[in-house]
Formats: C-alpha cells, structure tokens, sequence
C-alpha cells in the first residue's frame, strides 16, 4: 500500500540508493529513538516557556501517539499541522512518524483560502492549531474553515491554560491522559511506518494557481537533512541548532530533523525577527544558525546589534532567496570576528535539490559571493538544459534540473501537472535559470517559473490575479514582481480598470481580504494602467512589466 496521490520512487531507484549508503532505511521515529538512547538526559528542545530532555520528549511524542489511536488516527490519515514556533510542533510531528500518520504542515500566516484548499486537497482527519500566535487569534479563522473541512473529525488545539471552542479537543490534556504503563513496551512498533513512506507533505508555490503538496519519504527527506548538515558542519550533538524561520517551512524542517539526527538540542526562536534572534544567540548559545537573507539584512542593520554576544555561533548560513553580494562581504566581516565561519548562501527547494558552501570549502571571493556552492549529495545530479531538454554546456545559462536521492518524486495529486514538471530523462525541472562553472559552482541567474520570492516565501502570480479578477471595477490584471532592497521582492499588480472607475491599494487589498486571501496572497503596490502589454503570442508581457517597476522605482529612488 501507498498513500494515494503520491508518487512512490520505483523499486529500482530505491534499490540504488540504500545500496550507495545515500538513503539509510530509518524512519523519523528511528533517529528519534537512537538520539533518545545515547542521549537520554541531554536537552533535544527549547523554547520560550519550555526545555525538554531526549527522555521527555520521546515520552511526550509517544503519549501523543498512543492518544491519537486512540481517537482513530490509521496509517496515511492526515493532519493538518498549523503550529507557531513552539516546541509542541516536534512533539505533535513525531507522534505521527510513530504510527504512519502524514502531517500536512502550514504556517500561522495561512488565510482561509489557503486552508481551505489545503482542506479540499489532503482531507485531513485533524487540525493541530493553537488559540493564538502573539496577537493573531485563531477562532475566526476556525470558525470560516470548520463547516466546510468535510473530512475534519478532530480539532485539536494548545490551550495555554484557556477555554477552548466547543468540540476541540485539548492537545496537553490528550497527552497527560495517556499513561504509558498500560501499553507494553514496545507496543508502537507495530505501528511504524515503511522508511520509503510519506512521512509529511510540505506546501509550495506552485505555477498555476494555490500552492501545491509535496511528499517526502522518510528516507528522501532523512537523506536530504543529513547530507545539508554534513555540507554545512560537522555532525556533532554538541551543536544548539536555533530555529529562526517558520517551523512550517521546508528551511524550518531541515532545522528540526538535523536536531535529532545529531543528537543535538533544538532552539526554536518563537518570533523570527531580528532582535529576538539576537537574544536567542546570546541567551541559549546558538551554534547553527540558518535564516534567509531578509533576517540577516535585518540583524546587520539593527541599531543595537554591537550590544550582543555571538561568540557562541560557529556556522552562519543563509538560503530561502538570493544574498546580495554586498550583504555576503558584510556579514562575512562582521561574524568573523567572533570566530563564526559565514557560509553565505545556499539554495534549496521543498522538492529537495539544494547546494551550498561546504565545509572547508576553498573558492575566490568573487565566486563565494556570487555563487550558491555545489550539490549536497555525491548521488544527487544537477545540469542545465534549454527548451528542447539538451543539456547545455559548461557556464552556459538555461534551466536548471535536478534528480537524485534528496530529490522529491512529484507533487500531491497533481498529475498533470507532474506530467510538466520532470524532464523525459527523468530530472526535476526547478524553474531557476542558471548555470554550472567547470568546477561545479552553481549560479543562479534568474527565474522562468513565474514565483515572486518574498523574503523567502513563495507568492503565486496567477493566483492572486484570480482574486483580482473577482473584482468588478478591474477588467484587467497581472501580478509581477518588484526588487525590494529588505525582502528581494515584492508583488506588484498593475490592473486595467472598467471605464470611470477608481480604485487604490488600500481598497484592493480589503477587497483582497474580504476573499479570504493572506499575507502571501496581497500586493503591496498597485499600478493602474490603460492596457497591459503583449507578446507577439498575444500574453501579457511579464518581461516588460518588471521592468516598468523597476524604472519606476529607480526613477522614485527606491532601488
């Protein structure tokens, strides 16, 4: 058996990479249980009003486990995982790698739209969400999914000691209700999943329209955490890891799985912004650090930043969205005073290819700055071709595609568009443009998928055209991406209006709103204009689009 609507590898594949030693054929309860063994007391995670041993958190997760068969949770059931940064997420995420159960991970930032579509793509047999995140309150947002999430049979929430909607179910009160001495010892073993299952679908940004699902096997996702670590640093238990992006992101779980894999003690910063990321250097002695470039602009540029200890940081990575070379040399010169070695910047996709900057790693300046380092994995292949799928010869720019051991197998119940996606040998198609030097440098050169990169995180073009489409004053409209000094990019739409009417920014995004639309779905700039123009195959120009912005902005000097 196999979850339905993932592409499981073929035989052969699987064959070839346990033989290679590139997949090891653990599952996520197994590296759990090996940490736990040879580290029993030893700190696995912290957070703000929590810190947790191997011991306790292995007891947590397998109570967790116990009470969800209890409710009926089987093999291949769903749950919807939309956690803050709070160290309950790795209890919650560990108790369903204990019995087979597929976390559906979100961030707090998914509106009802998204969830909604989330909801209608998986079928999720439970939702994990808190009451609140900060000032954000979740039972709106509950209230306008619930009647419609078909499929939903258990809410359950962290209650923080408050009263819960009716009917939801409370996640500290599952755990304590479960006493392990009345279940044999090894009684979770009966349950543990197949390591080339799917042990979680992460979200992504898709091409056309809301984002899509993307499996990960145990031992794909295990492989593609082990081999990042070993580019970026030694594998060592004594690494603090601090956790510094979305703990529903892909970097956020690279973050999380490598934790455990080391044996090492997991820092999960609860507000992912600058001063609190400082604080948490100082205060928990952060080793390991990964954040996207927009953190680290942030960070550079605060006005309190000579006041903090980094003296503790020995690996400073970014990834997510492109550094700026000058950012690179500044960083670079800043951090190195405290003895932390700034790897610069990496790449990596949910769907699993990644490069960076390895350990030891000798290159010119020039190169370190530009470039995004090499493959992670000895079994992963990266080339670049061009429209007809020939591969392009050294420092020639096409499309980058990618196959191997870290690499995914398709997307979630997607199969026309899978059918686009990989190429007729079989390689991922990233939709990056960039080439490869003779030495292995990859270099990011561009974008033929139509992604806006905003600070990280992913925004459909076409989906938020959709919603302005909704609108009646606008006849027409398109979504582009805009440089922005902080976040890389930002989305502009430019929309043609129905003769005599108006419409401003502030208006658009309340119309936006009223939709159901979040943060990832809200341009923040709006330009009017009499037509949008056209390719020669009669397609709105995208091309001359963002460049209009861009002159624009420079001629406001913006960039």
């Amino acid at each position: 058996s196999y979850l339905e609507g993932a592409n499981p590898y073929p035989p052969e594949v699987i064959s070839e990479y346990i033989a290679n030693g590139w997949w090891q054929n653990l599952t996520y309860g197994d590296i759990l249980d090996q940490s736990t063994e040879r580290y029993l007391s030893k700190i696995a995670v912290i957070d703000e009003t929590t810190q947790l041993t191997y011991s306790q958190l292995r007891e947590k997760v397998d109570r967790f486990a116990i009470a969800l068969l209890e409710l009926g949770v089987k093999k291949y059931d769903r749950l919807l995982l939309q956690l803050p940064n709070r160290h309950e997420f790795v209890i919650v995420y560990y108790a369903m790698q204990r019995i087979g159960a597929v976390p559906m991970l979100a961030i707090p930032r998914h509106g009802y739209r998204e969830m909604s579509h989330f909801f209608m793509l998986t079928e999720p047999v439970g939702w994990i969400v808190p009451l609140r995140d900060r000032a954000y309150e979740f039972s709106p947002l509950i209230d306008q999914v619930r009647p419609e999430a078909k499929s939903l049979k258990h809410l359950i929430m962290i209650e923080d000691g408050e009263k819960l909607p009716v009917g939801a179910l409370s996640l500290e009160k599952l755990i304590a209700d479960v006493r392990l001495s009345d279940y044999p010892i090894d009684y979770l073993k009966q349950f543990q999943p197949d390591p080339n299952d799917v042990a979680l679908i992460l979200p992504t940004g898709g091409t056309t329209g809301l984002p899509k699902g993307v499996p990960r096997t145990h031992n794909s996702y295990l492989a593609w955490s082990r081999y990042t670590m070993m580019g970026l640093s030694d594998m060592s238990p004594e690494h603090i890891i601090g956790l510094a992006t979305p703990i529903g992101h892909a970097m956020a779980q690279g973050s999380v799985t490598r934790s455990i894999l080391m044996g090492a003690a997991l820092a999960v910063i609860a507000v992912p912004q600058a001063r609190e990321i400082m604080e948490s250097i100082q205060k928990n002695k952060i080793t390991f650090l990964a954040l996207v470039p927009t953190q680290l602009e942030d960070i550079l540029n605060h006005p309190d930043l000579e006041k903090y200890d980094f003296s503790s940081l020995r690996i400073l990575v970014t990834a997510g969205a492109a550094l700026r070379p000058e950012t690179a040399q500044k960083a670079q010169e800043f951090f190195n005073q405290f003895g932390t070695d700034f790897r610069g910047s990496g790449f990596g996709s949910t769907e699993g290819p990644t490069a960076v900057h390895s350990v030891g790693e000798s290159v010119p300046p020039e190169i370190f700055r530009t470039s995004v380092g090499k493959p992670i994995c000895g079994g992963d292949h990266w080339k670049v071709i061009d429209e007809q799928e020939r591969e392009l010869p050294t420092d020639s720019e096409g499309e980058l595609v990618a196959k191997g051991p870290s690499v995914f197998s398709g997307y979630y119940k997607s199969e026309a568009e899978n059918k686009e996606i990989f190429s007729s040998d079989g390689y991922y198609k990233m939709g990056d443009l960039g080439k490869i030097d003779e030495e292995g440098h990859i270099f990011i050169t561009g974008r033929k998928k139509d992604i806006i990169q905003r600070g990280g995180e992913g925004m459909v073009p076409s989906e938020i055209e959709s919603l302005l489409y909704m609108h009646p004053d606008i006849e027409a409209a398109s979504v582009v991406a805009m440089p922005d000094a902080r976040l890389g990019e930002k989305a502009c739409a430019y929309v043609v209006l129905r003769p005599g009417k108006t419409l401003d920014l502030y208006t658009m995004v309340d119309f936006l709103k009223g939709l159901g639309a979040g943060k990832l779905l809200l341009p923040e700039r709006l330009e009017t204009v009499g037509e949008l123009p056209k390719t020669p195959l009669n397609k709105v120009d995208k091309k001359a689009l963002r460049q209009d912005i861009e002159e624009r902005l420079k001629k406001e000097g913006v960039v």
